[in-house]
């Protein structure tokens, strides 16, 4: 997979803002980051020999230990590990697992709230690297640890140090991160995911205001936002970014937005009642930003509808039964893109009032599960060529 990436990146345009590169450089730099994301990630201490080696520091042995006089590293980390060279935090807790937990989100806490990424696209990112639509590596523990600090709850590149049991019922734990290692693995990390920027956002102007296009970059906006916390990373650690060209999620927003407003879907609704369910179908997708009124649309919701009055035995009410069929069409080729079908029905003492209630449930079934299909539909069509 790795291999194919590269092949694709050698016919792209690597944009730098500082100087000119050959399209071999780029190549090399990039498969040079993914050999060194997985030395890195696999324990391999070559890593900083290869890319600074005159920072190479010493990482303090860790010990386990139980009673005893309570180690200095307990108060202060930094009696521990050097501050010029490492960042450190120490945990407490009942048990080791507890100490160890509560070590590491005080090591996260020093980076602050704004390097926290939102649930809903960190699980964006997470199925689109699993999907392998985001290359980061062949090498699933790697991609777990990448995925898994998208959301920065963990940070890639901590470790646990020395743990110290007091035997007074506290477990105490230190981590640290070793900032040149990880300003490494960090700066890595960027220049394969603006690689995946540059993959996804590469397309004509036709294939670019399509329901594909935009899935593409609303795609690339995550990645640029989840590369943001990684600079914030870098350079809280004294790293320097400025050469990774790091890209602005809200140009890719910006260009979604503009995106959305070039796509318009008609709603075509047969046997409705007073554009309940149109107006239904049309409310969700101007919710989720297009246009459902405008010339040459691109797309067309056809919805078909069976209404119809049904009795049973034995039962005084009557009912109203609602078959709804719904399929998003490509205009220009007339490809069914998107199937939507629900079947419902309401009973009441009158057939106006059953079918009033079932047009009340319809709009709602449409308003809750439509939504959540549409995104999915979007999120389907990421792909990389």
């Amino acid at each position: 997979m790795i291999i194919k990436i590269l092949f694709i990146l050698s016919f792209l345009f690597f944009p730098n803002p500082v100087f000119t590169q050959t399209q071999t450089e780029v190549d090399t730099a990039v498969r040079d980051a993914l050999r060194r994301l997985e030395m890195a990630l696999d324990g391999d201490n070559n890593l900083l020999n290869q890319r600074m080696p005159q920072i190479q520091t010493p990482v303090p042995p860790a010990q386990v230990t139980r009673g005893g006089r309570q180690p200095n590293w307990v108060n202060d980390p930094y009696n521990l590990y050097n501050r010029n060279h490492f960042i450190a935090a120490v945990g407490s807790g009942q048990d080791r697992n507890q100490a160890e937990a509560r070590a590491l989100a005080a090591l996260t806490a020093i980076f602050g709230q704004s390097i926290q990424s939102d649930y809903t696209l960190t699980t964006m990112y997470t199925e689109a690297v699993n999907r392998g639509v985001v290359s980061v590596s062949e090498n699933t523990s790697i991609r777990d640890r990448i995925t898994t600090a998208a959301s920065m709850d963990n940070l890639i590149g901590a470790e646990i140090g020395s743990i110290w049991d007091s035997r007074r019922g506290t477990v105490y734990a230190v981590t640290y991160m070793d900032k040149a290692k990880t300003i490494s693995i960090y700066t890595d990390i960027i220049m394969i995911n603006n690689r995946n920027i540059d993959l996804l956002t590469s397309m004509s102007i036709n294939e670019r205001n399509t329901l594909t296009g935009l899935s593409h970059f609303r795609l690339a906006a995550l990645i640029a936002g989840i590369n943001t916390n990684y600079t914030s990373v870098i350079s809280q650690l004294g790293g320097s970014t400025s050469s990774l060209n790091p890209r602005s999620p809200d140009f890719f927003n910006i260009e979604a937005a503009d995106i959305i407003r070039n796509i318009t879907v008609t709603v075509a609704v047969n046997s409705d009642r007073a554009n309940r369910v149109q107006d239904a179908f049309a409310s969700v997708l101007s919710s989720e930003g297009f246009r459902t009124r405008g010339n040459n649309p691109l797309y067309t919701l056809n919805v078909n509808l069976n209404v119809s009055e049904a009795a049973f035995p034995g039962n005084n009410f009557i009912f109203c039964r609602i078959e709804a069929s719904a399929n998003l069409i490509e205009n220009s080729s007339g490809a069914s893109l998107l199937p939507f079908s629900f079947n419902l029905r309401e009973g009441h003492s009158t057939y106006a009032n059953a079918e009033e209630a079932a047009f009340r449930n319809a709009e709602r079934t449409i308003a809750e599960r439509y939504p959540v299909v549409l995104r999915e539909y979007l999120a389907s069509l990421i792909t990389i060529k």
